[in-house]
């Protein structure tokens, strides 16, 4: 009798087992952001920025950014000291000459895709050592960002937010 009905159950139990393992998953701990495919091309460009801010390989930056970058270093109310493609370049050469070693760690926080533009909220904790004046130092920092991405050509480029 309890074979039978284990026999009748089981059926049942294995579709509900493989229902629940079946969804996208997360991207994050917090289990706010869903694996879905687009969040998932998303974030691997943000990893992929991760990984070349710490070995310092400006070409792979370069190669994640859009030529279409804008950034307005922070200031809405100053157009002087905002920046595009170009002058990114220029930075991280400087950045990449002062900088002998980066640890970063990022956090997902969210990410929001509508159509072709998609925005990525992260918090990072960083170390860097630096050279000033010939003297080496640590200096360490923790903060939010956003960055923003654009699908150029079938692509997430980053066109914001570094």
């Amino acid at each position: 009798m309890l074979m039978r009905l284990f026999s009748k159950l089981l059926p049942s139990l294995l579709m509900l087992t493989l229902l629940m393992g079946c969804g996208p998953g997360y991207l994050d701990l917090d289990k706010k952001v869903e694996a879905t495919e687009e969040n998932k091309q998303v974030f691997e460009v943000l990893k992929a920025y991760h990984a070349a801010i710490e070995e310092k390989d400006i070409e792979s930056i370069k190669a994640l950014v859009s030529p279409r970058y804008h950034e307005n270093a922070g200031t809405t109310d100053n157009p002087a000291d905002d920046y595009g493609f170009d002058k990114l370049a220029q930075r991280m050469t400087m950045l990449r000459d002062n900088v002998k070693k980066v640890q970063l760690r990022l956090k997902l926080r969210e990410i929001d895709i509508k159509g072709d533009v998609a925005t990525v909220e992260y918090e990072f904790v960083g170390r860097v050592l630096v050279t000033e004046g010939g003297v080496d130092s640590y200096k360490s920092w923790d903060d939010f960002n956003q960055m923003r991405m654009a699908r150029e050509e079938g692509k997430w480029k980053i066109v914001g937010g570094l």
